[in-house]
C-alpha cells in the first residue's frame, strides 16, 4: 500500500496535522493496516518536499511540539487522481522468501524431507492466518463494516489460493506423491 497516496486522500477531505491524520487513517483502515505515528510524519515531510502537500499553519502548543497542519496542493490532487485511476500491477517476479526456500530445498539441496516439512509448516501458517482473518471478517460483519469485510474476504480468498498452491507443490515436488510418479527432486 502506498501510505503517501492514502495521506493525500485524507488531506483531500480537508487539512490536518500528523496525529489527526493517523486517527483518520485508523478510522478508515482500522485493524487492516497498523501504522506508527513516525510513518505519518516521515511521509508528510516527503510529500511536502515533493510539493504534493503544503504547510498551511503552525499551531503553538505549551506542553508539546508545535502542531504543523498540512493541506493538499494542486500537484497532490493530480497525483492522487492518477493513483486512484491506475490499476494495480500484479507481481510477476517471484521474490518471496517462501519461494526462495522452496527453490533452495528443491534445486540446490535436493532435500525432499525438509521440503515436505517446509510445505507442512507453511500450510499450518496459512491455516492459522485464515482463522484470524475469519474472526476479523465476523467482527466487520457484526459492525456492518462492508469495506473491511470486502477487504478481509479478499485476503481470505488469496490465502485459500495459497493453500491450494501448496497442495500442487506437494504433488509436483514430493516423490511420495502419486502425481509425481515417484520422481526425484
Amino acid at each position: 500500500m502506498s501510505l503517501k497516496h492514502t495521506l493525500l486522500a485524507l488531506l483531500s477531505e480537508g487539512g490536518g496535522h500528523g496525529y489527526e491524520l493517523k486517527s483518520r487513517f485508523e478510522e478508515a483502515l482500522g485493524p487492516l493496516w497498523p501504522l506508527r505515528e513516525a510513518q505519518i510524519y516521515n511521509n508528510l515531510r516527503i510529500l511536502e518536499r515533493d510539493g504534493l502537500v503544503a504547510l498551511e499553519q503552525v499551531v503553538e502548543q505549551d506542553d508539546a511540539p508545535d502542531r504543523k497542519e498540512y493541506g493538499l496542493t494542486p500537484a497532490g490532487e493530480t497525483v492522487l487522481a492518477d493513483w486512484l485511476g491506475t490499476p494495480v500491477a500484479t507481481n510477476t517476479k517471484l521474490k518471496d522468501d517462501f519461494y526462495l526456500k522452496l527453490s533452495v530445498l528443491a534445486r540446490v539441496l535436493h532435500d525432499e524431507a525438509r521440503l515436505a516439512d517446509l510445505l507442512w509448516l507453511q500450510r499450518t501458517h496459512y491455516l492459522q492466518h485464515v482463522r484470524e482473518l475469519e474472526r476479523t471478517l465476523q467482527e466487520a460483519e457484526m459492525q456492518d463494516d462492508a469495506v473491511t469485510a470486502a477487504l478481509v474476504e479478499g485476503a481470505i480468498l488469496h490465502t485459500e489460493a495459497d493453500l491450494a498452491w501448496l497442495d500442487r507443490c506437494e504433488q509436483r515436488l514430493l516423490s511420495s506423491s502419486p502425481a509425481n510418479g515417484g520422481g526425484q527432486l
